[in-house]
């Protein structure tokens, strides 16, 4: 993007980010809602929004979502320009086609990855060990190597550092348990 910027003379004056975020939904875009915020509230002081490609303005499911918010910059005087795309974003029947159809692509893209991690989640399931999400009251992580030899116990925040490796659960401390039981008569 800063190459983009330099070779068209475009000075970069604020960078809105949402990092390790889903593209799917505005809702999770924290930087995108910001900046179209910025544009509606003609709080933009720029005229270019430099965007790497078109997959980072969205990879939402409806191509439409992510066209009505390009949209919306365009009303305001405002060019999106896709850095690392081999068009120029200038309005012409090729540059539409073509942004349309990476559009698709992305939200392709983003549902066939969906359904891998699914699938590979599942797996992992059945083969029993945990997938990952929060931890149950009771209960602890023990981290196994790839011939199903305990490693130790996870401490809160530590995790897996080989690929190998896989995360298995097992029964907490006495007085939790003690408390789990209370909870469900036993």
């Amino acid at each position: 993007i800063g190459a983009y910027a330099e070779a068209r003379g475009l000075a970069i004056v604020r960078t809105y980010r949402a990092e390790g975020e889903s593209g799917l939904r505005l809702k999770n875009r924290a930087g995108l809602r910001q900046l179209l915020d910025d544009v509606q509230s003609d709080q933009a002081d720029f005229d270019h929004i430099l965007v790497y490609d078109i997959s980072r303005w969205g990879r939402f499911q409806n191509p439409d979502e992510s066209a009505h918010y390009e949209f919306i910059c365009k009303q305001a005087g405002i060019t999106v320009c896709y850095c690392a795309e081999q068009f120029e974003n200038d309005g012409s029947m090729l540059s539409s086609i073509v942004k349309n159809l990476k559009r698709v692509m992305a939200a392709e893209f983003s549902r066939e990855l969906s359904t891998k991690v699914h699938a590979g989640q599942c797996r992992i399931v059945s083969l029993g060990f945990r997938p990952g999400g929060p931890l149950g009251y009771g209960l602890r992580r023990e981290l196994i190597d790839e011939n199903q030899n305990a490693k130790g116990l996870l401490e809160k925040g530590e995790m897996q550092s080989l690929r190998t490796d896989r995360v298995r659960l097992r029964v907490g401390d006495s007085d939790e348990l003690a408390i789990v039981r209370w909870i469900v008569g036993r």
